[in-house]
């Protein structure tokens, strides 16, 4: 039984990862509301042909290839490795029973053309099985099957009942659903989940004291972010009431949208209400042709007060930087006087001898000139600032561009690995890729209600502004772009974190620099690309979240998956012919 738990499980990650009547209703109707987690599978042959077919758009081999993959895994996932007796036009449900001292209860209920057909083909673990108005129930455990009885006389003993309407709607909408009722799965696990936390704390308290031997290093910031994050984490388990995702199949790709609700008023609840979703129009106005987007938004006095603070304690512990410390503080404190909106974020890849990272961020801070003052301020004490291992000079030229309207701050920063610390010195050659020779380098501008920074050795402030500042219909901009226009379409319009990544173009533009790197010329051209058919494509991803709900919508174009296929195609095409040709000379 635990082989058909495993495969289950891999079963719901693989399609979440990545005119009926009443009888349709039946599968769902007899779970009860005792079971922790419900899969659905909509109309299995519909769904794999879906599948197989957006695959085909791929490569048809790859379709080929799914196509029997497919039903060899969910054959093997409902304990009938030939799918005998299985009506592929109907939908599957299979209900997991949560417990603390013994293996998870597996109950499934599966459509029959043929239900002896069926039952003969079944697992010898599962003995005991029902069928009834063409729907065989089975389990390896004969209550579950009794209690499924009883569910489809009784509606209100369904585990529909514990879901909200929005859940219900989300998980009959996909090709592909999964509910956990997590209120059920805190009370089963309560003993572990408590156990993790002190674990948490336990290993936490261990690197603690093991770094603390290590002369010059503070670990307190990073710490108290792992702290944050793991209490965070746990919290939200145990405030949580259930969680709902569903995998749709498109022709024009692949969607995943989740539902994760929360008790009313818990302390997770209180964190959503304070960080309401925005818009984000002025990611839109970023240079077109980015790797990547993202955008964020919530309580950002909050989160800019913390990445402060955590800056401030890599202070060196020494008593003459204690004066700094203290100065940096009271900087801290009057920037929580400014108002802080969203935060925005692209990035471009270079050439290797120059720096390969371009970065832009776009910060709406106001009033923007008090920001300026005090950044001056912090950059004023930087050179009091410690990494372990690292020595650092850092160079700032205030107003030492001109462009337009707006003066540009200058900042580079020069960083020495120590040999004890990085003695095959990949730290510095890491450095020395993503930034260049000359060290780090960001330049700063602030306009009206806005902090602008363009990082990188050939990033350019100019390119950032005429951006910001091109009319709506500038072809220059990113939502005039069409693959920029079609990933916005399918994430959320409101959201707290948006995120669009050309996964096809960027692993072809590392490969280049890696090429570089070993000095040899690229393989990904920008006429090769032309010619492959390799355009712009953007993975998305949006997070929003509300009163005693967060969401998230994520879409994986077919566009994508061409243009991934047909680099993965060319990278291996290239070490088969250079294996080759090693064969040979040898």
């Amino acid at each position: 039984m635990f082989d058909n738990w495993k495969n289950l499980l891999v079963l719901s990650l693989f399609f979440s990862s990545c005119a009926v009547g009443t009888a349709a209703e039946f599968p769902q109707k007899a779970i009860s509301s005792h079971a922790g987690i419900v899969i659905r599978l909509k109309q299995p042959g519909e769904t794999r042909q879906k599948l197989t077919s957006i695959m085909n758009q791929v490569d048809e081999s790859l379709s080929t290839i799914l196509q029997g993959n497919l039903r060899t895994f969910l054959g093997r996932a409902i304990s009938n490795p030939t799918m005998a007796g299985v009506d592929n036009t109907r939908d599957m449900c299979v209900g997991v029973f949560l417990s603390e001292t013994k293996r998870p209860g597996l109950l499934y209920v599966i459509p029959v053309k043929d239900g002896p057909a069926f039952a003969a083909e079944l697992n010898e673990k599962f003995k005991r099985s029902v069928i009834q108005e063409k729907w065989i129930i089975y389990s390896e455990d004969q209550s579950l099957i009794d209690v499924a009885l009883e569910v489809t006389k009784d509606p209100i003993l369904n585990f529909q009942t514990q879901m909200s309407e929005e859940a219900k709607a989300l998980f009959e909408s996909g090709d592909m659903s999964v509910y956990i009722n997590s209120e059920k799965l805190v009370t089963v696990y309560q003993t572990q989940l408590e156990l993790a936390e002190q674990q948490l704390e336990q290993a936490l308290n261990r690197i603690s004291k093991t770094v603390k031997t290590t002369p010059g290093v503070n670990t307190e910031p990073i710490l108290s972010l792992y702290s944050a994050l793991g209490k965070g984490a746990l919290q939200a388990v145990q405030n949580s009431h259930s969680y709902t995702t569903t995998l749709t199949v498109e022709e024009g790709g692949i969607g995943l949208e989740s539902l994760f609700e929360v008790k009313s008023d818990s302390q997770t609840d209180q964190l959503f209400q304070k960080n309401p979703p925005q818009k984000f129009e002025q990611l839109g106005k970023f240079p077109a042709g980015q790797l990547a987007y993202f955008a964020g938004a919530g309580n950002t006095d909050a989160l800019i007060t913390w990445g402060m603070n955590f800056t401030a304690q890599m202070f060196d512990e020494t008593a003459e930087n204690q004066e700094a410390r203290q100065k940096f503080d009271s900087i801290v404190k009057a920037i929580r006087s400014l108002k802080f909106g969203s935060y925005y974020f692209s990035f471009e890849l270079g050439r290797l001898s120059e720096g390969v990272l371009n970065a832009y961020t776009v910060s709406e801070v106001s009033p923007s000139a008090e920001m300026r003052k005090y950044t001056r301020q912090m950059m004023a004490m930087m050179k009091n600032m410690s990494l372990p291992g690292v020595k650092q000079e850092i160079k700032y030229t205030p107003d030492a561009e001109k462009i337009g309207n707006e003066t540009v701050d200058l900042t580079v920063i020069k960083q020495e690995v120590d040999l004890g610390s990085d003695p095959l010195q990949v730290q510095k050659r890491m450095l020395e890729i993503l930034y260049g020779p000359e060290g780090i380098t960001n330049r700063m501008a602030y306009p009206e209600g806005k902090v602008l920074q363009a990082m990188g050795g050939t990033a350019s402030m100019k390119k950032l502004l005429d951006a910001l500042n091109a009319p709506d219909s500038s072809p220059d901009i990113a939502k005039n772009q069409p693959a920029f226009q079609e990933a916005r379409k399918q994430g959320l319009k409101e959201a707290n974190i948006l995120a669009l990544v050309d996964v096809p173009v960027t692993v072809a533009r590392i490969h280049n620099v890696l090429s570089e790197s070993r000095r040899q010329e690229g393989l990904f051209s920008g006429e090769l690309l032309k010619k492959q058919g390799i355009t712009a494509s953007y993975l998305s991803f949006s997070l929003g979240m509300r009163k005693q709900a967060l969401v998230t919508k994520t879409y994986l174009p077919v566009e994508t998956l061409q243009g991934g296929f047909k680099v993965f195609s060319i990278i291996s095409s290239q070490k088969f012919s250079q294996q080759s040709e090693k064969q040979k000379n040898n």
